[in-house]
């Protein structure tokens, strides 16, 4: 499903309209069915709906909503941000409807009409904020800010149209102040801004609405929403006369002393993920607690220079191993220093196998990530946002407020796959691609949850899965564990591995991906 921004969505409505033909009221009508079809099938008839109407076409969706409710039943009070008459084009046609009809509208533009909205916000059920849409992109200030606060103070459930009010469509920057959605109704394609924090979390839960937008449209767009429906489509197959020979080998490069358990976790996720074999090289010093914790990874010991430091001779060891393998996974739990960096160099640049790199591998990198270039294969790059940051010489915050053109930009760079964990992971491939991951929580946010995703990424290459596939499924199936357990604390990351066989089966059986999905309900169509 592909993700628009500002500008991609507005010339799609322009082409819909003047090279489909497609008239422009009848968009909006569209756009307006959808709100109030959301709304019918839960909220029950005879409840009180406050519409907040604004001045532009996002507006026009709400009056048109506000009519359809008001006709299935509901009992409807229709505010409009705007002068009277002030609206244009097909919102126009719509407010003269009304007006026509004997509608009640009541107009928001001064402090006294705000008291009395406040007042009819006491008495509704709902509030449906039309108020802004995609278009806003300035500080919100005056009557239409304290209108935003007014909505926030009154507790009531919020159906944003299209996006929440205040959000900035692109960004998901506040625009000073935004309304708190419980639902986001948004038309033709999701829009950047519901799944980049701060306005990911003030969306709620995201329907996504078709309007008649023509598919053809969006072909060349270069974001996309992974789905389960694509997830579906990427996970090999496991036929019946597999063999543990045939599902892939796994060869994982990971472990120090006192970080023996991020190489575990590793070795574990690539195991559940589907892969037939795991191999786990470790300093062999570790070996022997690493093997007592594993009973189906079979370990590699390496040379040491000194305890805990692999030796630059192991290079010929692992190279050696990686050719009867099929993925390559570095980092998780590995000592750094000057003699791991010049051992993931000659990695780099000899594997044979495609690479994963993760945690001890970043930092041994530095800022030198131009020699991923040297790589036989695309590698993959699994940093969080302080990895990131210090990759790149910048602030974690910095990272943070431009997480889809920092992995965009340097994902080409560095000619590599880059996984940008955190809410929601952004995976960015070299040729301007990148996806943005919609499922996990904050049961993520603990030690151990990055080297199961490590594992899990290289388990669905060595199964034969192209690496950027890989990196999106992967993405999407370690949130989805952690979406089945319910955010809260006292959680682990063994709690999320105990649930990817629970996610395969959820996946694998949802034929009717959309139909009553609890977990994916972030995107889902009406």
């Amino acid at each position: 499903m592909k993700i628009l921004d500002r500008t991609s969505m507005r010339e799609a409505d322009r082409k819909t309209i003047e090279d489909f033909a497609m008239p422009g009221t009848v968009l909006m009508e569209t756009a307006g069915i959808r709100v109030a079809e959301f709304v019918r099938a839960g909220v029950s008839k005879n409840s009180r709906v406050v519409v907040l109407a604004g001045p532009g076409n996002n507006g026009g969706d709400g009056l048109v909503a506000a009519r359809l409710l008001n006709k299935a039943g509901y009992r409807v009070s229709l505010w409009c941000a705007a002068k009277a008459g002030s609206y244009k084009a097909e919102a126009s046609v719509n407010e003269k409807y009304l007006k026509k009809a004997g509608f009640p509208i009541k107009y928001l533009l001064e402090q006294k009409e705000l008291d009395d909205f406040k007042d009819d916000l006491l008495f509704a059920d709902l509030l449906i904020d039309s108020l802004l849409g995609i278009g806003a992109n300035r500080e919100i200030k005056g009557i239409t800010a304290d209108i935003i606060n007014s909505v926030n103070s009154s507790g009531l459930p919020v159906l944003a149209v299209d996006i929440p009010s205040g959000l900035d469509s692109d960004t998901g920057g506040v625009l000073g102040c935004a309304i708190r959605a419980n639902w986001t109704v948004t038309f033709s394609n999701p829009k950047q801004g519901l799944f980049l924090h701060p306005g990911a979390g003030l969306a709620g839960e995201i329907i996504v609405a078709d309007i008649n937008i023509p598919d053809l449209l969006l072909e060349d767009e270069t974001l996309d929403l992974i789905t389960a429906e694509h997830v579906m489509d990427i996970l090999p197959e496991r036929p019946a006369d597999a063999h543990k020979g045939s599902m892939g080998r796994v060869l994982i490069v990971a472990g120090s002393p006192g970080m023996t358990g991020a190489a575990l976790m590793t070795a574990e996720s690539a195991l559940k993920g589907g892969a037939g074999l795991v191999y786990l090289a470790s300093p062999e010093s570790i070996c022997s607690e690493l093997a007592s914790n594993l009973m189906e990874v079979i370990t590699v010991p390496l040379p040491e220079q000194e305890k805990g430091v692999i030796s630059p001779g192991a290079v010929d060891i692992i190279i050696e191993k990686a050719r009867e393998c099929d993925a390559l996974a570095v980092g998780p739990g590995l000592g750094t220093g000057e003699v791991t960096s010049g051992l993931l160099y000659k990695l780099v640049q000899l594997s044979p196998i495609p690479l994963v790199l993760d945690a001890g591998a970043l930092s041994a990198l530095g800022q030198n990530l131009n020699m991923l270039r040297s790589a036989r294969y695309l590698p993959v790059i699994t940093p969080h946002p302080g990895e990131m940051a210090r990759m790149t010489g910048v602030t974690p915050g910095q990272i943070q407020s431009s997480r889809l053109d920092v992995a965009v930009k340097n994902a080409r760079l560095w000619a590599c796959i880059i996984m940008l964990k955190g809410p929601n992971t952004i995976i960015a491939s070299p040729e301007g691609r990148a996806a943005i991951n919609p499922t996990g929580n904050q049961n993520l946010a603990t030690a151990g949850s990055g080297d199961l995703l490590t594992g899990l990424v290289a388990s669905f290459i060595a199964q034969g899965v192209p690496s950027e596939n890989a990196a999106r499924a992967a993405a999407f199936m370690h949130g989805l564990a952690g979406d089945f357990i319910l955010p809260c604390r006292g959680h682990m990351a063994r709690d999320v591995l105990a649930n990817y066989k629970q996610a395969f089966r959820y996946v694998e059986q949802c034929e009717q991906y959309y139909e009553g999905n609890p977990y994916l309900k972030k995107a889902r169509p009406i």
